[in-house]
């Protein structure tokens, strides 16, 4: 089986989420066709301009791309799978902090125009074995199971900060097992992220360590703002789960 979708999506009043390592700011992210104070003015460091007439607000977001599945059937009990995304998902070139137009972009988020979203890699493989033969003619069977998934590169911010970018990256799960005539009752062993991958799920400013936002990328968009240096920010970040494994049993009744 072959299976191939293309997609394109837009999205207005994007909602997004951020924690700047004081408090949460919460903006409706929006595009602009014609931004006050030209092209360019939602990085400006003390928002002065940046805003849009109601009439130029349009959709802020845009997530294009192709997807393609395959999977193929070389026996009755062998069966392997894959798939590709390939997914261009960027924010407008100029955007606004709300669907009015009214608000400019909060400085914080000044890398936004322009760049991919957080937590939206480029290129995602995915693949997966199953197995499952019979055992002589007694109605048992065996399950082998593997499945992988290798993502590129992609930033866990969603201010989009240098400091939270993480690289490609590849996981594997496995199980296996046996399993009674007509699969009354099963016993596998399973583990989960079996290479041990280390990645980060999310990374965030560590709160009340810096005088300011915080980024590098800050300093040298800005340098120091109001007397403050951006330069100290620490960072923090929630770890994906390492290498779990454990058995199964199953049963019916």
């Amino acid at each position: 089986n072959l299976n191939v979708a293309a997609f394109r999506q837009e999205f207005k009043s994007f909602q997004l989420n951020t924690f700047n390592g004081l408090f949460f700011l919460v903006q409706n992210v929006n595009g602009c066709s014609n931004l006050v104070g030209g092209s360019g003015a939602d990085q400006d460091a003390v928002a002065t301009t940046g805003t849009c007439a109601p009439g130029d607000v349009t959709a802020g977001v845009r997530s294009q791309g192709v997807e393609v599945e395959a999977s193929v059937y070389p026996g009755s009990n062998f069966a392997v799978t894959a798939g590709f995304t390939y997914a261009d998902t960027k924010y407008k070139s100029d955007l606004v902090g709300n669907n009015t137009g009214a608000l400019p972009l909060a400085t914080e988020l000044f890398l936004l125009p322009g760049q991919n979203l957080s937590n939206a890699p480029k290129y995602v493989v995915t693949g997966s074995i199953a197995w499952t033969p019979d055992i002589g003619s007694s109605g048992l069977s065996g399950l082998v199971y593997v499945d992988t998934r290798l993502s590129s590169d992609y930033n866990t911010g969603s201010d989009l900060f240098p400091e939270k970018e993480q690289d490609g990256f590849a996981t594997m799960n496995a199980r296996i097992g046996i399993r009674g005539a007509e699969q009354k009752w099963a016993v596998e062993l399973w583990a989960q992220n079996l290479l041990d991958t280390k990645y980060d799920q999310v990374a965030f400013n560590s709160p009340l360590q810096s005088a300011g936002s915080g980024s590098r990328a800050a300093v040298q968009a800005f340098g120091a703002l109001g007397g403050a240096s951006f330069a100290g920010q620490t960072f923090s970040s929630f770890l994906a789960e390492p290498r779990t494994y454990g058995i199964t049993l199953r049963g019916k009744f």
